[in-house]
């Protein structure tokens, strides 16, 4: 008898070598940067190898003095999609976490990142019409733009790249102390609003006041929003704009988590009125379980408005809110926190030599 053949398993190929699925690898994405570095006319960024991961599913850039601003923010991003000047390239497709911090790279690089998110493109008319070709939308989930002086044109460019039919997988966003104001704010919402993969937005720090609460209440009205954690500390939203968020948050059905500490919210008439609507959202919301007031000086007055609804709400694991001005058993009452997370750690004596 003849004995069969056994095939040898084919060696499995190393992520940074190539991509299973078509797109380029690790080495492959620093030739094209420095080819699309050459197309707009800088300097590539030598150590882009050491800002990749070896499995090049994360970027993270803080602070680069070689990769800060738009320019070479545009250069990176034409590498990940392939848009390289004369000859187009296969994308890179394993990026999941993308971090570009303090990098100054402002509206033109905020613009190139969302051109970098597009699902879908325009591919020129078809037969007498328009027609938009999907493209390869790799795997990112997690994009940290912080601190990078983005306003108004990047964030609208940014919402617009999330909106329906657009990208679909990026889960969270974080574009903390960026320049956006109210308007910017406005912009993106609109695109998130009808975004059903979002999960997480982070707007912390980014001049927004009071105005800015009826487009942002707009977006949490919205029956397909996925988002499940708001962050929106650190701004300016004051009595007004919380009474704008409530009338959004009264038809909110995914949010879990919402922070507004630090927005100015005191002890006046509209502060008032806008505590007891919050009270209200506390009584009602079917999943809010963590919430931040902290920094939000509310004092007894507006703490014994909130107490109902805190009482009442028996989902609510997570309750901060400052004790200044407020008496000891209506902060005991009010502030909520999980078991553990609010116990010092004894810091341990160095032994004597």
């Amino acid at each position: 008898m003849t004995k069969a053949k056994v095939k040898a398993k084919p060696k499995e190929k190393d992520k940074t070598e190539a991509n299973a699925e078509g797109g380029c690898n690790t080495t492959t994405l620093y030739k094209h940067y420095v080819q699309a570095c050459e197309n707009i006319g800088i300097e590539p960024y030598n150590d882009l190898k050491h800002i990749v991961s070896t499995t090049g599913e994360q970027i993270i850039i803080i602070g680069s003095s070689d990769v800060k601003l738009s320019s070479g923010c545009r250069a990176l991003m034409n590498a990940l999609s392939g848009k390289l000047e004369g000859a187009p390239a296969e994308p890179f497709t394993l990026l999941k976490d993308l971090r570009i911090r303090s990098s100054d790279i402002n509206d033109c690089g905020a613009i190139a990142v969302a051109t970098f998110l597009r699902a879908t493109a325009e591919s020129g008319k078809k037969d007498g019409g328009s027609t938009a070709q999907p493209q390869d939308q790799g795997k990112l989930q997690f994009l940290d733009l912080s601190d990078n002086n983005i306003g108004l044109q990047g964030a609208l460019h940014l919402g617009r790249s999330l909106e329906v039919g657009m990208n679909k997988t990026v889960t969270s966003l974080i574009l903390d102390f960026n320049v956006l104001g109210s308007e910017g704010a406005s912009a993106l919402c609109k695109g998130i609003a009808t975004n059903s993969t979002i999960a997480v937005l982070s707007l912390k720090h980014c001049n927004i006041d009071s105005t800015g609460g009826e487009p942002i209440s707009a977006m949490l009205a919205f029956k397909r929003l996925a988002l499940t954690t708001l962050d929106l500390s650190g701004n300016n939203f004051v009595g007004f704009g919380l009474i704008q968020l409530c009338k959004g948050l009264q038809k909110n059905a995914s949010l879990t988590t919402f922070r507004l500490a630090d927005n100015n919210i005191r002890q006046t008439d509209e502060d008032v009125a806008a505590l007891k609507a919050f009270g209200q959202v506390l009584l009602t919301h079917s999943k809010l379980c963590e919430i931040d007031l902290d920094y939000n000086h509310i004092g007894n007055k507006g703490g014994k408005i909130l107490l109902p609804g805190v009482r009442e709400n028996k989902q609510i694991t997570t309750f901060k809110i400052s004790e200044i001005d407020m008496d000891v058993l209506t902060y005991k009452e009010l502030f909520r926190v999980p078991k553990g997370n609010n116990v010092k750690k004894k810091s341990k004596k160095k032994k004597k030599k």
